[in-house]
């Protein structure tokens, strides 16, 4: 008999299959929708599987609350009054499910132990005893700490990486003039000293990585977005030394390689745009 039905967005699939397999490794039965077969009616499958099971994991998120599919699900289970609400990065559910306590796990990583709470919760429906005994950490603080990395860029990974890329194509036409007031015989040289122009096009970088990467870095915890921000930020110096590269070049090639950084920005960019809207 399936005991648990997990519902959440397909952009949270990581998170879901990592509490599915922690719910199997405790001898629970849990379904969810990767075990629907080709050709097969989800909805009538979903709505029969809804009305046996004994809890309902909905997994909120800032993506899933947008979902109407998953407001549905979760509407179902509190009407059977099966749900279990759990967030995965803090975001409020759906106002209609705000009176109902959500289980956080904001700070769990995939991979951990479920914590306590959750288990208690889940427990409670069943009638049975869901702990892990006696077992130690799975594993060293290094490995944790490389799942909380792996964590922090799963879920948008395609939307960050493309930012990141158009992050350096954008800071490399913003300090080309630079590199070119600073190159060996530049104006500038004479003027003001040799490392001068890092502290310009960091500055560069900040204002760049404030305006182009907002939209990678406003869902984003404070604990994410301020990595986030410096490391885009950082780019804007080895787009300078990029630029200071590409200044000894002739008039015309710098003015094809311009354009040719235009057009892949633009690109880079629409890339970004649609992983983001698609998550």
């Amino acid at each position: 008999m399936t005991e648990v039905f997990l519902s959440y967005n397909k952009a949270d699939r990581p998170v879901a299959e990592a509490i599915a397999r922690e719910l199997h490794g405790l001898g629970v039965n849990v379904w969810w929708d990767h075990e629907l077969l080709g050709g097969e009616d989800y909805r009538n499958r979903i709505s029969d599987i809804l009305g046996r099971v004994r809890v309902a994991i909905v997994i909120w998120s800032r993506r899933s609350v947008e979902s109407q599919w998953v407001i549905n699900e979760a509407a179902a289970a509190r009407e059977m009054k099966v749900l279990v609400p759990v967030t995965i990065d803090g975001h409020q559910p759906p106002i209609d499910f705000r009176a109902l306590h959500t289980t956080d796990l904001a700070a769990w990583t995939p991979g951990d132990q479920l914590p306590e709470p959750l288990l208690r919760t889940l427990a409670e429906r069943p009638g049975r005893d869901l702990t892990y005994g006696d077992a130690g950490p799975r594993s060293g603080a290094v490995a944790r700490l490389a799942r909380q990395a792996t964590q922090a860029w799963y879920l948008d990974f395609e939307s960050l990486l493309f930012y990141f890329i158009g992050q350096g194509f954008a800071c490399f036409l913003v300090n080309l003039p630079l590199a070119f007031l600073f190159r060996s015989d530049g104006p500038a040289t004479s003027v003001l000293p040799a490392w001068s122009p890092y502290p310009f096009s960091l500055m560069n970088g900040v204002i760049v990585a404030a305006l182009y990467m907002r939209p990678a870095l406003e869902t984003r915890r404070l604990g994410v977005a301020i990595p986030l921000f410096a490391l885009a930020s950082l780019l804007s110096v080895a787009a300078y030394i990029g630029g200071l590269a590409v200044s000894i070049a002739g008039e015309r090639e710098v003015i094809i390689l311009v354009g040719l950084a235009t057009l892949v920005l633009l690109f880079v960019t629409s890339l970004a745009q649609r992983a983001g809207v698609r998550r």
